[in-house]
Formats: structure tokens, sequence, C-alpha cells
């Protein structure tokens, strides 16, 4: 008797909405048996979970890694989430109105992995993790599992500014906090408002991923084999030290350039601190959170300005 279709095999799975570690160990061992994810695959990972959204820690884990194997090994160069791709994405994740808590996941997973994603993804991940916080049959609250994945999603080296915290992430946070002001939100929810938004005022930009386009000129010119390796590093080498030297001095003035953006960007602008002002304690008051965020910047005081002096006045 010969096996069943593997998407019938999957069809048998989660019956119950639950899918345990047991059937996420045959179901690593099929779809990835030859080392890559087929549409009909993904398709039915999909169905999978719309009907089991729940389920063991490792059935979390193997459905992003195996979608988002998917998406960025789809097209050359690898690692690129392309808009097309995206926008196709977003309508499966939307067929049901908005994105689970899976989909959610996957989302993250590609943001944290893909060397670039569409500048509108972040944004669109954003709102469906506020959705998914705020729309709970309970009422709002954050969860350990809610920080952990706000944690991820802010420090995604392939989202909005790498692993600095965006103007847009932060006014999340603060969308976030209002609206769970009064729930019993997890401890590891304050550290993160506070982390993300002090993050925000001080970081500067880290790494820039190549474009999608100069990856694939990259990639081609490692696959040429009509580039001859050899003449180019005989005519480096024929140069003398010059070029090294050349290349030094652009290295020095590249470092001397970074640091002193990295100094100004540590300086609160006037500008940043309007927004702060006019953030925090937005209802009349400030909540708890707040006032941590409040008590971690009164640490830096003396680079403060006078807005944000005053403010922390106020609060005190």
């Amino acid at each position: 008797m010969t096996d069943q279709p593997l998407q019938t095999r999957i069809a048998a799975i989660g019956a119950d909405g639950f899918v345990s570690a047991d059937e996420v160990l045959f179901l690593r061992s099929k779809v990835f048996a030859n080392g890559i994810v087929e549409p009909a695959e993904l398709n039915a990972l999909f169905d999978l979970g719309d009907r089991a959204q729940d389920g063991d820690a490792e059935w979390f884990q193997f459905f992003a890694e195996a979608a988002a194997d998917f998406y960025l090994r789809e097209e050359e160069p690898h690692g690129y989430l392309t808009a097309e791709e995206f926008q196709s994405l977003k309508v499966r994740v939307m067929r049901n109105g908005h994105a689970n808590a899976l989909e959610i996941a996957l989302m993250v997973k590609l943001m944290e992995t893909a060397e670039e994603t569409p500048p509108e993804m972040t944004a669109f991940v954003g709102e469906q993790i506020k959705e998914l916080i705020l729309d709970k049959p309970g009422g709002p609250v954050v969860s350990k599992q809610d920080a952990v994945m706000i944690r991820r999603y802010l420090f995604a080296a392939g989202g909005d500014g790498n692993v600095a915290v965006t103007r847009r992430e932060a006014e999340l946070l603060f969308d976030i906090n209002d609206a769970t002001e009064n729930a019993r939100n997890n401890p590891a929810w304050t550290e993160l408002f506070v982390q993300g938004v002090v993050n925000h005022l001080m970081a500067h930009l880290g790494y820039k991923a190549p474009s999608r386009e100069e990856a694939f000129r990259r990639n081609a010119w490692a696959k040429d084999q009509s580039v001859n390796v050899g003449g180019f590093f005989k005519k480096m080498i024929a140069g003398g030290l010059s070029g090294f030297r050349a290349t030094e001095s652009v290295a020095s003035a590249h470092n001397e350039q970074r640091e002193a953006e990295i100094a100004q960007a540590e300086q609160l602008t006037r500008a940043e601190a309007d927004w702060l002002a006019a953030r925090i304690g937005k209802d009349g008051g400030f909540d708890v959170n707040e006032r941590r965020l409040i008590e971690r910047l009164r640490e830096l005081e003396k680079e403060l300005p006078d807005g944000l002096k005053a403010l922390i006045e106020r609060a005190a």
C-alpha cells in the first residue's frame, strides 16, 4: 500500500484545533524531506494553521520556519522578500479579515531572517500585533508571549530601522501601553516599553542591507565564471601598498563620519522632546510604565533638552 499524499496526511492533523510536538516531528520530516517547501505543501500548512491555531511551541516555530523558507527561497537572490511576494502573503493572511498568531509569528520570522523586506511590511505587521493584543476575548492585555513577539518585531534586522526603534514603532508601543494601562500585563512588558522608547530616542542607525537589485548584481558577478579573479589580485598586488593606504584613508574618514553621526543621534532633538511630551501622559496622567520611562530618562537628565526636563519635573 502506497503512502497517502502529504496533503492528505496533513489534513488529518489538527482536527481538535491543536498541533502536538509529535505531529510537528512528522511534518518536519516530510515537508523538509527534499530540502525545500513546495507550493502545495505551503498551502496545506496554511490550511492546517486555519483549523489549528493552537499547539505546542514546536508548532509555532515550525510553521514560521517552513513558510519563511518558502518565501525567502522562491526567487533569487535568496533572502529578500519582494514587494510582490509581500502582497501575496498579505492577501493570504488577511483572507479571514486579520492575521492569526501563527501568521504574525511567520511575518516576524521573515523580518528577522530576511536581508530586506518591503517598507510597508513593518507597519502592517505592527498593526496586526496591536489588533491581536487589543481584540483578546478577555480584554486587551500583554502576555509574556506577546512581549517576546513585540521584542522580536522591534529588533528584527530586516525591519523598518534594522535594530533601531523607529518613530512608527515607538508610537505602536505607546498605543499598546495606553490600551492595556489597567490590564494585568506581564512584567516583561514594562521593561520592553521603556527600553523600546529609549532606544528610539537615543539609538543611531546600524547596518543597512544592500538593495535587492544590488544583491542580485553581486550574485550575478559571483556566478560569472568569466571573471579573471587571479588577474584582479595580480593588479592589486602590482599597485603596491598605495591602494591599501587609500583604502585605509577612506575607512578612516568613514569611521570619523560614523562617530559624528552617532554623537549627533545620541543627543535628543527638540522634535523628539516635543513628540514625547505629547505622547507621555496623553490621557492627563502618568501610568506605571510611563513613570518608569521618566525614571530612566532622569538618569540622562544632563543630556536632555529643556522640553523633556520640564516634563520630568512635572512628573516628579
